[in-house]
């Protein structure tokens, strides 16, 4: 009887085949039933480091209010309102939270929409708006400060307006239409990026065109410590920026090849950060500008994570999702 079985399933394509295999693998050999449970004090810990409050009004003011699905829940005698410890995370609410943990499997490996999709058998737009629910509470979460040697330079992407319905400012272009202008214009946009030697790292969008120093300052400034040494190229736009906020600061002349400058400043470090985040947004088929930050966001944590283990970076950013309140909801998503 195996023996046709296994004929038969020669003759499937590589899809169904994978899609057999998952199947049996999952009734066969059922993962640990409520991973989420585990996870739930520690997420409790990390939201309530300063004690129980209320994640609605902030309220310390608060007592148990008994269970609902097994599941702690909370009153606050201030506001009044009930809540739990998953209350204004990305995942509250949700109609698959066994899906949860995959999900996030899937986003540190990096796999597209349709891909994510395809495997948790979930719509694209629900893969969609799960995606941007996490990466708004990573973004949340702010910077540390950047002390010691600090290098910061700037790259360029193409404004991708895609899923507007208007655009003003410019005739719509199609998929892999070259700009009109040539070079760096107001069609690009500018992302900054500023990297210690502690490998804490910035990346955020600036703005189009030439970067300006009070948008370097905008997007970088109050999180540089006032005893850095800034090491930049030799761009006026950086020694500005230096002067205004009181930074030691040293040049690199990298269009005369000068790699390193007394043996210790370059910027290799954010140059290199530039190429590997390029290298790794080419899977998505061109970001849409309004979402760039959650991708830079996105990236900068997989990147910060690199040397842990697979598991342990996926508990991570679980928890990291879950660490501060933030209540996004699907509207808010298709309104932005």
């Amino acid at each position: 009887m195996w023996k046709d079985v296994y004929e038969e399933f020669s003759e499937l394509t590589k899809s169904e085949q994978m899609a057999l295999f998952d199947a049996m693998k999952q009734d066969l050999f059922p993962e640990e039933p409520d991973k989420i449970t585990k996870l739930l004090k520690t997420i409790r810990e990390a939201r309530f480091s300063s004690g129980m409050a209320c994640v609605h009004c902030g309220s310390t003011s608060v007592k148990r209010n008994g269970k609902y699905r097994s599941r702690q829940r909370y009153l606050c005698k201030d506001c009044h309102k009930t809540f739990n410890d998953m209350t204004n995370t990305p995942f509250a609410g949700s109609r698959y939270p066994e899906k949860w943990i995959k999900y996030i499997e899937l986003m540190v490996e990096g796999y597209t929409l349709p891909k994510i999709a395809e495997k948790l058998q979930i719509h694209i737009s629900t893969a969609f708006y799960w995606r941007h629910k996490i990466l708004n509470s990573l973004g949340s979460l702010g910077f540390n400060q950047l002390q010691g040697i600090v290098e910061s330079d700037e790259t360029f992407f193409r404004e991708s307006l895609k899923g507007r319905r208007e655009i003003t400012h410019r005739k719509a272009k199609k998929r892999g239409e070259k700009d009109k202008k040539r070079g760096i214009s107001n069609l690009k946009i500018a992302v900054v990026v500023a990297q210690d030697r502690n490998g804490n790292m910035i990346a955020r969008k600036a703005g189009t065109g030439r970067v300006k120093a009070e948008e370097i300052d905008t997007v970088i400034g109050e999180y540089i410590h006032p005893s850095a040494l800034l090491c930049t190229d030799t761009a006026t736009n950086y020694k500005k920026f230096a002067k205004l906020k009181g930074l030691l600061h040293e040049t690199v002349n990298e269009r005369q090849k000068q790699r390193v400058k007394k043996g210790i400043f370059h910027i290799q470090h954010v140059n290199n950060f530039h190429n590997r985040l390029k290298g790794w947004l080419e899977r998505f088929q061109g970001v849409g500008t309004h979402y760039l930050d959650n991708y830079l966001y996105w990236f900068r944590w997989l990147e910060l994570g690199k040397d842990l283990a697979f598991d342990k970076r996926v508990e991570q950013m679980f928890i990291s999702a879950c660490q501060k309140s933030n209540h996004t909801t699907v509207e808010m998503l298709r309104c932005a």
